[in-house]
């Protein structure tokens, strides 16, 4: 209590915001519903907790091979063999927590950095602004890679800021080794690698060795895997250059053919924009799962929210008085160039790609709030904020709650195939998500795998995963066939067929 009491003002407020800002990624993650790509992350860490080994051509909803770096893998499958041994929903419960602790560390070292890089003052305000953005908030809730990644390259930041030069090296070797993303913080090295040692020609270049070679070689590992299964080191990214192994729905959607033709559509800016104020994937098209009276005015009042949330933001950017400008700009430019990078490989990008340089944003803007002195406009813009982030967390419990209940609606279709079906049993789907709540594997939905599976889900009605519908041609297949479903639940609209 001695060493509370001898903090100052900003510092205790600090903890305060950190405690506020864990216990609300804790209480998020314990009522979330694993959804999206972390379906597909979670079965596949699953599979290597059951088997002691990392799946390749295991289907999990996809058509394609396991390829992601497979360090996040490997902690949530340690994480849930241990927890196994008190039951399957103590596990899958258990796994979930990586994320939020991934996400706490996380504004733990984005303080201690901006406290270094600047001030107490406007650490807080950067800590405030990280702790409440709803991007941040989702992907320290979400089981997706993406959390543990922006806590590895957050650290590795951290560590080369206080000359700790291997421990950055390494931290950084294990970001490529959770995500390719990871790699785009070796810049960010880089530069405070030269900032540190620019008059010591020999420690500079010394450590700049230190900082490229060992990510890379750490990095190496996966990289070197993946180009012995698949043709392709940074499959399935410029599969057309490397002709890596080939999968139908990354051919048919464009995916690792570079074109520079992508990057002239103006959605993915919208897109960005929208998922880092809390949309899904920023697709304007999931609020149509809502029905809450009055959404189009809520949403026009959203959008003016966010708007006045980047205020300071846009104040902070020009400014000539930011201390360390260079380091936030390149800190933020390396991973415009991943986002770019990524358009033109697969033709769209996702905001959540940008969040391990969201501590470098956060203090642009905690500098562009503390520029803005005026005490009426202040206190008026102090309180506009305190509603707005207010806003963000009730939408946040709104957002994820409202997700968890849609999905417990179908409980009964996937105890049904857990209890009923054998589990080695492959079943015709092309949702993730199924995959992962039935516990099968699955083969993708076209004709030619029908008489390869053991069991065909069929709904269509199915809002929560458009990949679960079916093609009308596998829909006649089974009418052709004459064969009634084993189960049919008349209040989801689910029916599954045996074909063997």
């Amino acid at each position: 209590m001695n060493i509370l009491k001898n903090l100052d003002k900003y510092t205790k407020i600090a903890i305060i915001v950190i405690l506020i800002a864990t216990i609300l990624r804790f209480s998020l993650a314990s009522i979330y519903h694993v959804s999206g790509d972390a379906c597909w992350q979670l079965s596949n860490s699953k599979f290597i907790a059951d088997n002691l080994k990392f799946p390749l051509f295991e289907m999990f909803g996809r058509d394609e091979p396991f390829w992601p770096p497979p360090l996040f893998h490997i902690i949530s499958a340690f994480i849930y063999k241990i927890f196994s041994n008190l039951g399957e929903d103590v596990a899958n419960f258990a796994i979930k927590m990586i994320s939020p602790l991934m996400g706490s560390l996380t504004l733990i070292f984005s303080f201690l950095i901006a406290k270094d890089l600047f001030n107490k003052k406007i650490a807080l305000y950067s800590l405030i602004f990280l702790a409440f953005i709803p991007l941040h908030i989702d992907y320290s809730v979400f089981s997706y890679v993406d959390g543990t990644v922006t806590f590895l390259a957050v650290l590795s930041v951290y560590l080369a800021l206080k000359n700790r030069i291997m421990g950055s090296s390494i931290v950084a070797g294990l970001a490529i080794l959770t995500k390719y993303n990871g790699a785009f913080i070796v810049p960010v090295l880089l530069f405070i690698v030269y900032m540190k040692n620019k008059n010591d020609m020999k420690n500079l270049m010394r450590n700049a060795a230190i900082i490229t070679i060992i990510p890379m070689a750490i990095g190496a590992i996966w990289f070197t895997r993946n180009w012995i299964y698949l043709g392709n080191p940074a499959w399935p990214f410029m599969n057309n250059v490397f002709n890596g192994y080939e999968v139908m729905s990354f051919a048919q959607s464009g995916t690792g053919s570079i074109s520079l033709a992508n990057v002239q559509d103006l959605s993915g800016i919208i897109s960005i924009y929208l998922g880092i104020f809390g949309v899904p994937n920023g697709n304007i098209n999931t609020l149509s799962f809502f029905s809450i009276p009055y959404l189009n005015l809520l949403f026009a009042i959203w959008i003016l929210a966010t708007i006045i949330f980047i205020i300071p933001f846009l104040i902070g950017l020009p400014s000539k008085k930011l201390n360390h400008k260079n380091l936030l700009l390149v800190w933020i430019v390396s991973y415009l160039v991943l986002v770019l990078l990524y358009i033109v490989n697969a033709g769209f990008s996702i905001s959540r790609f940008l969040l391990p340089a969201f501590p470098a944003v956060a203090l642009i803007w905690a500098h562009g709030l503390q520029k803005i002195t005026v005490p009426r406009i202040k206190q008026i813009f102090y309180v506009l904020l305190t509603l707005i982030i207010m806003g963000f967390i009730l939408t946040s419990y709104v957002k994820i709650g409202f997700a968890a209940k849609t999905w417990s609606f179908y409980d009964d279709d996937f105890e049904w195939v857990k209890s009923n079906t054998n589990k080695n049993s492959i079943f015709l789907t092309g949702s993730q998500c199924i995959s992962y709540n039935i516990e099968r594997q699955t083969l993708s939905p076209y004709t030619n795998n029908l008489e390869k599976a053991d069991y065909v889900w069929v709904n269509q009605d199915f809002s929560l995963d458009r990949m679960a519908h079916l093609n009308k041609d596998i829909i006649s297949e089974l009418d052709k066939g004459g064969m009634g479903p084993v189960y049919e639940n008349k209040k989801t609209n689910t029916r599954i067929y045996r074909i063997r």
